[in-house]
């Protein structure tokens, strides 16, 4: 990835459907992909392409959750492990040179 003088942000769903259904008073989605992926590390790849492609804005992202989970643990920014709830409707990480970072999903 190059680096990014403004982090994106990147919203995982489950399915497109679910894009338009993240709370607008935090996200304006620039653009929605589903990628081909079938490994974290494809997941990881495509994310940073999207990235590099919307710095400063949002994207969502259709993918797995558990190769979202796979792929959080292969990029967290700073080695840190974060595991977003599984009772969250969606998982939102910053994306920057220095790596993934967690989002909260409280507004």
């Amino acid at each position: 990835m190059s680096d990014l003088q403004c982090p994106a942000t990147v919203v995982f769903v489950a399915d497109a459907a679910a894009a338009d259904n993240l709370p607008t008073s935090r996200f304006r989605v620039a653009q929605v992909v589903s990628p081909y992926v079938r490994t974290p590390m494809d997941l990881v790849g495509a994310v940073e392409n999207a990235a590099d492609e919307y710095r400063g804005e949002c994207v969502a992202v259709v993918a797995p959750r558990p190769l979202v989970i796979e792929a959080l643990d292969e990029v967290s920014a700073g080695g840190s492990s974060a595991t977003p709830s599984p009772d969250d409707p969606w998982v939102a990480v910053d994306v920057d040179s220095a790596g993934w970072t967690l989002l909260h999903t409280e507004s």
